[in-house]
């Protein structure tokens, strides 16, 4: 089956198929990262969508479509809010466009407050049109397949990014995914009192990571809190024409005080070949994006990162989970 493809609805409630894409233009450090999901079981189909602007200013947008079980009647229609995605060619080629409202929020981390607890003028309304390709540069790098799949794959980016009355040309380099299957959003979270964070620090449950250092190398891969506190995974790594499983990763977190923003994150891996690896990554904006659930939250912070790997610069996105109490 073509995986760019819907797959045919699971029996779990809580079934979703998902395209992910990100960028970041290395010239002007914009970027934008964009999910859309159907949720069958819901019956809707949401798109979150984030250009990251200069300072902690992003460009924010959320919307949704209802949407019938059978997700197959909407190849062809990736569409929800402003947003549209369409495959010009399976694994090769996508168009990204956004046309419609989105606010216009000078600082991100307001975010992480509740809306009504927010200063006036949190943010400005504003006019997003958005025209990018995403070329991809490598094969699907398969974390799943089957029934319960998972992909990613890094790629080119250019296009143009207008908000109101101001306009930007951008090229950069970015990672994309899809999945399919249940995702429960809160499953292995770790609650902490507050809303911020636990006495010992934030404690993440999910941490996902994407870079690129231009079009030869890129990495991604997801890790998760264990039972020792220590945040552990797998991911790949595209080198050239050399593509590499990295079977162990540990992610390491320095955040901003009394907060679950993160600001340095520290990544060791060791290759299938037995390379070692250590990047650091300064973030630079965090966009919190918050998704309610039973007696509280979990905040999906997407952290715009320039990585360092060696003598090379690198940039992408951090993103950490954290399950909060409300």
């Amino acid at each position: 089956m073509n995986d760019e493809l819907m797959h045919p609805v699971g029996d779990h409630p809580a079934w979703s198929e998902s395209y992910y894409f990100n960028f970041v233009d290395p010239s002007s450090k914009i970027g934008m990262f964009t999910r859309m999901g159907f949720r069958p079981g819901n019956g809707w189909a949401d798109a979150l969508h984030v250009i990251y602007l200069e300072g902690r200013r992003v460009a924010f947008t959320y919307g949704r479509r209802d949407i019938e079980k059978d997700l197959s009647r909407y190849d062809g229609d990736l569409a929800a809010g402003g947003l549209r995605l369409e495959c010009v060619e399976p694994h090769q080629c996508w168009q990204l466009t956004y046309r419609g409202a989105a606010q216009d929020v000078p600082d991100a981390e307001v975010l992480l407050t509740r809306s009504k607890e927010r200063p006036d003028g949190w943010y400005q309304p504003a006019e997003l049109d958005m025209a990018v390709r995403f070329d991809c540069l490598t094969p699907p790098q398969y974390a799943n397949k089957g029934e319960h799949g998972h992909f990613e794959q890094s790629g080119h980016v250019n296009g143009t990014i207008t908000l109101g009355h101001e306009s930007w040309t951008v090229e950069g380099y970015g990672v994309r995914d899809k999945s399919w299957g249940p995702r429960d959003w809160g499953a292995g979270s770790q609650s902490s009192d507050g809303g911020a964070e636990k006495p010992d620090g934030p404690a993440p449950f999910v941490n996902w990571f994407s870079m690129n250092f231009g079009p030869d190398a890129a990495l991604g891969g997801s890790c998760f809190l264990g039972a020792d506190g220590v945040i552990r995974g797998q991911g790949w790594l595209q080198r050239g024409d050399e593509h590499l499983a990295l079977p162990e990763v540990v992610i390491e977190s320095e955040y901003k005080a009394d907060s679950i923003i993160h600001k340095v994150v520290r990544l060791t891996a060791k290759s299938e070949t037995g390379e070692e690896l250590l990047i650091t990554g300064e973030v630079s904006s965090v966009c919190p994006t918050k998704i309610p659930m039973p007696g509280g939250a979990i905040f999906v912070n997407e952290g715009l990162t320039e990585f360092s790997w060696g003598d090379r610069k690198g940039y992408g996105i951090a993103e950490h989970w954290h399950g909060v109490r409300l």
